[in-house]
């Protein structure tokens, strides 16, 4: 029979489309989610053995447990027929995960501080991070706002609502604070903006205007990061007198010292409580320690691979806002695992960006998963291979002038 044959005609939100999700997709993300959480196990075994009494299987199972649920959200969605989601709850969805992010930074509210930070949220045994679900909320809701709009995103006027929905999302998490998904937030929503015809000048001038209202809420531990890794850099220039900020310096000896083909599978020294977070925050390291460059270049490959595909995937779309949708999900993929790569290798800042399906992290793999899932439902709805879909957007499209629209 197969999970996605041929149904017929079905009632309700469950896919009348005939088609099957993109294999290719499907595949290539089953593949990176089982190379994470085999990391996963080599990075964090040493820290559960010393923290959770000789566990060192309890990040594992927590991250399995989070990633049976992801599949099971993965799976589901793409059974999903999109223009339900379109019509009836593009806004309702955005709406709902504002509230939650909302509720965070009322003082002595439900949220829970951890290191100066409120972004989680109590939910049975475990603590949720609702900002992972918002930015995925966010390209729901702006994939419907733009498909109705994009004669109007020549215009300050028509700039507004979609711009305004960024930067309000975008603002709520960094009061938690968390900047870095912050920042990844607003990028990837101004991009889509653009893609969708929004003017290149107006978004540069609203990007500058929320980066210099960024400096003005950053707090002390986010001015800290940066100040180590300016410190870095004048020390590697020869300019400075103190070391480098640990953690950083440690990443870049784990990726030096992995060489060509690695350490070995489970043989890095840097999990072992040299480098902190090696699980999440620095995992690349790990992988590029044990595995050499050539698993960091198999990695890129791979998540390269999911990048292109979702974008076949938008512009095989048979709507403007499937393709909306779809290419959101991709930037935001590609965003996060740039800035995660560049963290590792020294070029940025310490972000706390997990690496999208490798890196520990419950709240980001679930909501991945869900992104990933609304793409698989885009992919069944998508006209063949060879034939142009209904979205005339300018990425990888027909249209002559790249992020330009009609008056």
């Amino acid at each position: 029979m197969g999970l996605w044959r041929r149904s017929g005609a079905r009632a309700g939100w469950i896919a009348a489309a005939p088609g099957r999700p993109d294999r290719i997709l499907l595949g290539a993300v089953l593949v990176l989610l089982a190379w994470g959480l085999l990391m996963v196990y080599s990075s964090s075994s040493a820290l559960g053995i010393v923290s959770h009494r000789g566990n060192d299987l309890f990040y594992l199972q927590s991250q399995l447990a989070r990633a049976a649920l992801g599949l099971v959200i993965l799976l589901g969605l793409a059974c999903l027929d999109i223009r339900y989601l379109s019509q009836r709850v593009a806004w309702t969805v955005w709406a709902v995960a504002l509230i939650v992010i909302g509720v965070l930074v009322i003082p002595s509210g439900p949220g829970v501080e951890v290191h100066g930070a409120t972004r989680w949220l109590p939910i049975g045994s475990s603590l949720v991070q609702p900002a992972e679900f918002a930015r995925v909320a966010l390209m729901i809701c702006l994939a419907g706002l733009l498909s109705g709009s994009r004669e109007r995103l020549g215009t300050w006027r028509g700039m507004l609502p979609p711009v305004g929905v960024v930067l309000l999302t975008a603002g709520l998490i960094a009061i938690q604070p968390h900047l870095s998904l912050a920042l990844l937030t607003a990028a990837s929503g101004l991009l889509l903006v653009f893609l969708a015809g929004g003017s290149l000048w107006r978004l540069g001038v609203i990007s500058g205007g929320g980066l210099a209202l960024t400096s003005l809420v950053m707090r002390g531990y986010h001015q800290g990061r940066l100040a180590s890794f300016m410190e870095m850099v004048q020390e590697f220039l020869g300019r400075g007198g103190s070391d480098p900020a640990y953690q950083v310096k440690q990443s870049i000896i784990g990726v030096g010292s992995g060489g060509l083909a690695g350490l070995g599978l489970g043989k890095g020294m840097q999990k072992n409580f040299f480098l902190p977070d090696a699980h999440t925050d620095f995992i690349l390291s790990i992988i590029t320690e044990e595995l050499g460059l050539l698993g960091l270049v198999g990695l890129l490959l791979l998540t390269g691979i999911i990048v292109a595909r979702i974008f076949l995937i938008g512009r095989r779309a048979t709507s403007s806002f499937a393709g909306l949708l779809a290419y959101g999900i991709g930037i935001q993929v590609i965003l996060a695992s740039l800035l995660h790569a560049a963290v590792c290798l020294g070029w940025a800042p310490t972000t706390g960006v997990p690496y999208p399906l490798v890196s520990f992290g419950g709240s980001a793999l679930v909501a991945n998963l869900t992104g990933l899932g609304l793409v698989l439902a885009v992919s069944r709805r998508g006209t063949p291979f060879g034939r142009e879909g209904a979205y005339g957007g300018p990425l990888l499209m027909n249209e002559p002038q790249f992020g330009r629209t009609s008056r």
